[in-house]
């Protein structure tokens, strides 16, 4: 069993390109690869209810919380439907059974990190509201990164990945100014999980094929801050958690022990029993590599009882025309909205095209419609169209698709070259009606809409699989050619550009 993990998205607001572009799309492949070749895969996910920025999304549109997670719950879920990503399993945590269950797993987690002298107690300064009795933590926090400069919110930065103390931050003031009244620096004790052997950690980042670049982030955390990451912080919204000494009530951290309870209910959700045979993978930007892989992974490896994960998928993030994506500040194009105007496999293919794996990368209407022209409508609708009306031919897709396994494998996933195959197929030789079905089997895991149309076209049935190349299913090409062939040729999904 393959359990995949994509990082769970906050609950205010639609998923924009970015999101899909990053770890979204990079497990649907994945998912649709394993299953074409007849693995069982899991595809597990849900909205993050306790970020910060919900209860900022709340207040601005005068809403509780919880109308506002389940709103936008399923704005995002339309999003992800509508690029053709279906999870097994997508899960609203504020909604039974998995808001008790996330909570449960989290207090059991921290009662462990207690036990096992991996949380301790330590005093820092946040700013606080009088006039309003507001703790100015989460998305209330405006300041400059420590360590680049950026401008940032909350307890990270986007730009580098730095986490923070609120202390730690230069010009460090509340998101409403004085609006609220005058602030004060005011001394609490949180909950910090110290990690007992980071070599084991970076030993393990190393295995699992984490790109130096994100190992970097948690090494300069180390070495800056100790192997030490924020557990509790004030506030009532969330999973609570007492603190010894602490005035006020506290909740645990989302990103960080909330991380490890996520993994762990996806477990649940994909019904993989502790200890039974199973490969995990997760999926999180270059903004996460911290709660990610020194909390997620690295609590894991701590608490000897939780499994840790096998792989991680990591990727920078997607730029539009220039300017990072921006939920809060409306620079986005919403996945719906896009697939609705181009169709979802032109969408799928052209993010994986610019896959943001290997560095930062830009989405812009031109280049966008100059692919869908250029390359889906006037070489692989092309190619598909001439293959239609050829002779039977003789064609061979094995060696391209081990080369595209390799690519896909999470270990060290580069779908880049893996759509290259598809591209190589398209290029390599005469289309024959023969070669339809390589195509379908090829380009599967990016455009499934229209590699699916290719198949049935063909005479295949559900979705395209392997299983029809191994000479003890019992078919040859002819007979899978020959069942029945459609009518009509394969169904078109591309739109050119108006």
């Amino acid at each position: 069993m393959n359990l995949l993990v994509p990082i769970p998205a906050t609950a205010n607001g639609r998923l924009h390109l970015g999101h899909i572009g990053g770890p979204m799309l990079r497990m649907d492949v994945l998912a649709r690869h394993l299953r074409r070749r007849g693995e069982q895969v899991r595809i597990v996910s849900a909205t993050d209810p306790f970020d910060s920025f919900v209860l900022l999304r709340a207040l601005q549109d005068n809403r509780s919380p919880e109308e506002v997670v389940e709103h936008w719950h399923a704005l995002i879920e339309r999003d992800l439907r509508a690029v053709g990503i279906d999870l097994d399993c997508f899960a609203n945590l504020l909604a039974e059974p998995w808001a008790t269950r996330n909570a449960e797993i989290i207090t059991r987690l921290m009662d462990d990190l207690v036990a096992e002298g991996l949380a301790e107690v330590m005093r820092e300064k946040f700013l606080y509201c009088p006039a309003s009795d507001r703790w100015i933590v989460g998305a209330w926090l405006l300041g400059s990164c420590p360590t680049c400069g950026a401008a940032c919110a909350s307890y990270f930065c986007e730009e580098c990945g730095t986490h923070y103390r609120p202390e730690m931050l230069a010009d460090a003031r509340s998101r409403f100014g004085l609006d609220e009244g005058p602030v004060e620096w005011r001394e609490l004790p949180c909950l910090y999980l110290r990690l007992p052997n980071t070599e084991e950690l970076t030993r393990r980042m190393v295995d699992m094929g984490v790109p130096q670049e994100f190992r970097d982030i948690v090494l300069r955390h180390i070495a800056t801050q100790g192997p030490l990451l924020r557990l509790t912080l004030p506030g009532t919204w969330g999973v609570p958690y007492e603190v010894p000494g602490s005035p006020v009530p506290q909740v645990t951290f989302t990103y960080s022990v909330g991380v490890l309870a996520f993994w762990l209910l996806c477990a649940e959700m994909a019904g993989i029993e502790p200890g039974s045979e199973s490969r995990s993978v997760a999926s999180f930007g270059i903004d996460n590599s911290l709660p990610f892989l020194l909390g997620g992974l690295g609590m894991g490896l701590a608490l000897r009882s939780v499994r840790p994960l096998d792989h991680v998928l990591l990727n920078h993030f997607h730029t539009l025309e220039g300017a990072k994506f921006s939920t809060s500040r409306g620079h986005a194009i919403w996945a719906e909205d896009m697939a609705a105007e181009a169709g979802s496999d032109a969408v799928r293919a052209y993010l994986v095209e610019v896959d943001p794996a290997r560095g930062t990368t830009d989405f812009a209407r031109p280049a966008f419609w100059s692919y869908v022209d250029d390359v889906l409508v006037g070489q692989w609708q092309a190619a598909v169209h001439r293959a239609w009306s050829g002779p039977m031919g003789d064609a061979d897709p094995g060696p391209l698709l081990q080369a595209q396994a390799r690519a896909i494998d999470p270990a060290h996933q580069d779908l880049v070259p893996a759509l290259a195959a598809v591209h190589e197929w398209v290029h390599a030789a005469t289309p024959t009606l023969s070669w339809l079905k390589g195509f379908a089997l090829l380009a599967y895991p990016f455009t499934p809409e229209f590699a699916t149309s290719v198949w049935h076209a063909v005479g295949g049935s559900g979705a395209p699989s392997t299983s029809v190349l191994d000479p003890a299913s019992g078919s040859s090409a002819e007979d899978f050619l020959l069942r029945s062939p459609s009518v009509a040729p394969p169904r078109i999904t591309f739109a050119r550009s108006q």
